[in-house]
């Protein structure tokens, strides 16, 4: 079997990791590679497992991605989509038992299993913060099943659908570009780019996701930026915004992310061969608003 390789990529999250905090980045990308397996080094082992950690939020906004994303797909496939209710009940369900498996710590044993930031840290959190977790996810789901979104999609011709919650890449010169498209459909000359928001505020990297998206559907399906409709669903607030990229935030972009991968690739010994330089040379942020925050901060050396 051919070794896996940890090959260089460029995303928007891994760009976030970067600009927050260099070892963060390095734990993240590097630390971890090989922690997966059964003879790995301890320290190795650690850091694979607090890499698949996830706060509560995160992990509510990956449920009701899990339930989109298996009712298009059924859609797309002619499967009937279950009542909105069962939807419901059935992920709740998951949710508690993922939240009683992580609470006993499985995923020492098993990190592919629900892992949560809370839990790992030991962190309060009151049984109203929980359920409001819960409550939140029923009401990103109530609202996308009952929305003039969902309708359109259920009605809306085969052949016209392009992806749905695939991880997807292009390339910018000779870097892989990795993102991933909550939805995708073609209606006449036009696509629509959907994407799911679950969480209560908008990110600042907003403009760089959407110009993301531009560049891969301009690769992908050789359309124009005027072609292309990013709407962007807050699924928490019932609230849709639309978007569209020129050809200037195009080329903002492009240069923006060779400015990010450059700096990435200064950390790297070996560029070629995505080979980084020791731990110690990639700095820790002394900011307590990225440490409390971090997976890592337990064996993040001074």
């Amino acid at each position: 079997m051919a070794e896996f390789k940890n090959e260089f990529s460029w995303s928007k999250t891994r760009d976030e990791i970067f600009r927050s905090c260099p070892r963060q980045y390095w734990f993240a990308y590097y630390g971890y590679w090989n922690g997966w397996l059964e003879d790995a080094p301890d320290r190795t082992r650690q850091i694979y497992i607090l890499k698949n950690l996830k706060n509560r939020q995160v992990w509510a906004g990956e449920k009701v991605h899990e339930c989109i994303h298996r009712s298009l797909n059924n859609i797309r496939r002619g499967i009937r989509v279950l009542p909105v209710e069962e939807i419901v009940s059935i992920t709740l369900d998951q949710m508690r038992a993922e939240f009683r498996s992580s609470r006993e710590k499985n995923y020492l044993k098993n990190p592919k299993t629900c892992a949560l930031f809370e839990h790992e840290y030991g962190i309060e959190v009151a049984d109203e913060q929980w359920k409001e977790v819960a409550q939140n996810v029923e009401t990103c789901l109530r609202n996308f099943y009952a929305s003039d979104i969902y309708a359109g999609l259920k009605s809306h011709q085969k052949e016209g659908w392009l992806e749905v919650e695939e991880f997807s890449s292009f390339h910018l010169e000779d870097v892989k570009i990795t993102l991933a498209i909550d939805c995708a459909i073609r209606e006449g000359e036009d696509i629509y780019i959907y994407d799911w928001k679950t969480g209560r505020s908008i990110s600042e990297d907003l403009p760089v996701q959407l110009s993301c998206y531009a560049l891969y559907a301009m690769e992908k399906w050789r359309i124009s930026p005027e072609r292309l409709k990013i709407i962007e669903f807050n699924l928490l607030f019932d609230k849709s915004k639309w978007f569209t990229i020129s050809q200037t935030e195009i080329g903002s972009i492009k240069g923006y992310i060779r400015g990010s991968i450059k700096d990435m690739q200064s950390l790297l010994g070996d560029i070629e061969n995505n080979i980084p330089m020791e731990e110690e040379c990639f700095s820790k942020v002394e900011d307590e608003r990225v440490s409390l925050r971090c997976n890592f901060k337990k064996i993040c050396r001074p």
